[in-house]
């Protein structure tokens, strides 16, 4: 079951570019509520929701999100981050009512080695790494775990053979693949460079024309026999 945590945040009178950077700057991180109602936005403790991300990598995090006294039940939607200071720009929310099934993305993870690359000298291909959910929110997995040690050469895991908790339903195609052992690629020599000296062979281009040209001559030929 996904982690529920408890933050507390407030409403933001006024957006745009300078009040984020406002936000920011008195150690808060702006953010926005969507969901059963219009868009509320927010601003939040820097510390804690940063606490709450790097613990939960922000994968299927339901949050009891309190706004001015006022809760809310909230999944972690999406979050930005500077892309050279690696620091939390904004938070996106989204409101889900805890009697009603929701639909979102779970995070896959593998447990184990696979005996096709431990005995095998396979190469591990983890290809699909999120499933599509349906569920109440009370029954929302953080991850999925699939233990991946008895995949010999060849072999794959398919969303089909996932074990799935009471009460989730995984809407993908049952067939894709989900981990899969390879064979490792064999690297092919490049051919031995040429003599010194040596000339390489120009590779003839062929074309219809010269194709039309030739065959003439051989029709004569053949003509010239029959004489």
């Amino acid at each position: 079951m996904a982690k529920r945590i408890a933050i507390k945040a407030e409403s933001r009178t006024s957006t745009g570019r300078i009040q984020a950077k406002k936000s920011r700057a008195s150690g808060k991180i702006p953010g926005v509520l969507y969901g059963l109602s219009e868009a509320k936005p927010i601003h939040l403790s820097a510390v804690e929701i940063v606490q709450v991300i790097n613990s939960t990598g922000g994968e299927s995090s339901l949050v009891d999100l309190e706004i001015d006294s006022k809760k809310h039940l909230a999944l972690i939607s999406e979050f930005q981050v500077h892309p050279v200071k690696d620091r939390l720009l904004h938070v996106d929310f989204h409101e889900v009512d805890p009697n009603k099934k929701m639909h979102t993305e779970v995070a896959v993870h593998e447990t184990g080695e696979a005996i096709g690359v431990k005995d095998g000298g396979g190469v591990l291909d983890h290809v699909l790494r999120h499933l599509r959910v349906e569920c109440l929110p009370a029954d929302l997995p953080s991850h999925f775990v699939v233990d991946v040690s008895s995949l010999a050469l060849g072999q794959a895991i398919h969303v089909k053979d996932i074990v799935l908790p009471k009460g989730v339903t995984v809407l993908n195609d049952p067939e894709l693949t989900v981990f899969a052992v390879h064979a490792p690629k064999v690297e092919v020599e490049a051919p031995a460079a040429a003599a010194e000296g040596a000339t390489p062979a120009e590779p003839e281009v062929i074309t219809a024309k010269k194709d039309k040209e030739e065959a003439a001559p051989a029709a004569d030929a053949k003509k010239d026999a029959k004489k």
